[in-house]
């Protein structure tokens, strides 16, 4: 193409990209809905470089007399709504219904739907994906996991990305911010109050402190990787709140830290799932994060783990996420992968995959080398271990979990005080 033939071409692509007006429906006028409102009109002049005219045409949400600040009409009634002519609609209400029965609408009537809703992910992803297949259309949603980081897209794209043997992540930014808040000698009540000061924590922070929140993200990525079937019941969740003062001390002692991590791994006879406290190595790179950083790594397909780092949540790096989804949906689509199916069964992914565990043992009366001797004779030898009177902490070689379980309830039975947790090494394996 000579300089002149392309000049022309840019112009007429231009031409033709001017005219593409994007009208956006938003189902939720909330944080997240406000923010992304607020987004279009400060990003105006550089969308309409791309020749693009983006508008926010209509909001559902339940009170339409609450002041919003923004020039965006506000409706209650669905039907009312979807009297508008929309080129993608954004769900940001949460929660399953009715955010579902208004996507599915949407879907049906081929329009593209964006969400940032993990808990409608996790709970009927499947279905949703297969509405919008049938109807044609796209369903996007990578500002549901890492919202900061639209790695969702690519992971769904891109095979061996997606046949990762290892996935390893932070992706609650809520538990991370406690945990570093804890492990820099915070109590866990300060650490909340100082979260929720931020902004970083809703008042009622159950679904973040109890793994809920991270174990639905990790359906979605387990869904994304291939596993069929899976719902966020079939995880083994424990909450960060299991953790105690003396866990802080001796995670020390054996050169790790504590985060709340999500984990799975699809390996022949070592698969497994888990979502909770870990104790990870100081050399592992996610020791070296802090504050509300999500990170996820995908190991097992190249020579190198592949991470994605940043922040994980808030209403503006959410609607940029959302915005970039809508402008993908809507100009060149984006159809549903087509990936094979994980030879692993749900069932393989109920407990924490094959590894080092980080057993807490207190109350026990057993001392450093009895504990030891204990674990010896149960077919779990310690690398480490360290502790006091009173707390005892091991950090085991790499077994299965049926392997440790019998440990852990022959302690238990002697009125010991046992935590079980997985351990992150240093470098993926």
């Amino acid at each position: 193409m000579s300089a002149v033939q392309e000049v022309e071409f840019t112009s007429a692509w231009r031409r033709c990209a001017a005219q593409r007006s994007i009208n956006i429906g938003l189902l939720g006028h909330g944080r997240v809905g406000q923010a992304l409102s607020a987004l279009v009109v400060s990003e105006r002049d550089r969308l309409e470089a791309l020749g693009l005219n983006v508008r926010v045409v209509a909001a559902l949400a339940r009170d339409t007399a609450k002041p919003r600040g923004l020039d965006v009409p506000t409706v209650y009634d669905a039907g009312a709504f979807f009297r508008h002519q929309f080129d993608a609609v954004i769900e940001v209400l949460g929660g399953v219904d009715p955010a579902y029965g208004l996507v599915r609408r949407a879907l049906e009537a081929g329009i593209p739907v964006v969400s940032a809703n993990k808990t409608l992910l996790a709970a009927r992803g499947d279905d949703l994906a297969a509405i919008s297949r049938r109807h044609g259309t796209s369903l996007a949603f990578d500002a549901a996991v890492v919202a900061g980081v639209p790695f969702l897209g690519a992971l769904s794209r891109r095979p061996l990305l997606g046949a990762a043997r290892r996935i390893t992540g932070i992706i609650n930014g809520t538990s991370h911010f406690l945990l570093t808040a804890v492990t820099a000698g915070s109590s866990f009540d300060e650490a909340l109050a100082e979260a929720c000061a931020r902004g970083y924590a809703e008042p009622d922070s159950r679904a973040d402190i109890s793994g809920r929140d991270a174990a639905e993200k990790l359906t979605i990525l387990l869904r994304l990787s291939g596993v069929n079937g899976i719902a966020t019941s079939d995880i083994t969740t424990v909450g960060i709140d299991v953790l105690t003062p003396a866990d802080f001390r001796v995670a020390r002692d054996l050169d790790g830290v504590l985060k709340p991590i999500a984990l799975a791994s699809f390996e022949h006879g070592r698969a497994g799932a888990w979502v909770g406290p870990a104790l990870v190595d100081r050399a592992h790179p996610a020791a070296q994060s802090g504050g509300v950083l999500n990170f996820v790594e995908f190991a097992g397909a190249s020579a190198l783990p592949v991470t994605f780092w940043g922040p994980g949540a808030g209403p503006d790096v959410t609607a940029a996420t959302i915005l970039d989804d809508v402008i993908e949906v809507a100009t060149i689509g984006r159809p549903e992968p087509s990936r094979p199916p994980r030879a692993v069964a749900v069932g393989d992914l109920a407990a924490p995959p094959f590894g080092s565990f980080y057993l807490r043992i207190g109350g026990s009366g057993l001392g450093i080398h009895e504990a030891a001797d204990a674990c010896a004779a149960h077919g779990v030898p310690a690398v480490r271990v360290s502790g006091s009177a009173d707390t005892i902490a091991v950090r085991t070689v790499p077994v299965s979990w049926t392997r440790l379980t019998p440990l852990v309830e022959v302690l238990r039975a002697i009125g010991a005080d046992v935590l079980a947790l997985p351990v992150i090494e240093g470098a993926a394996s």
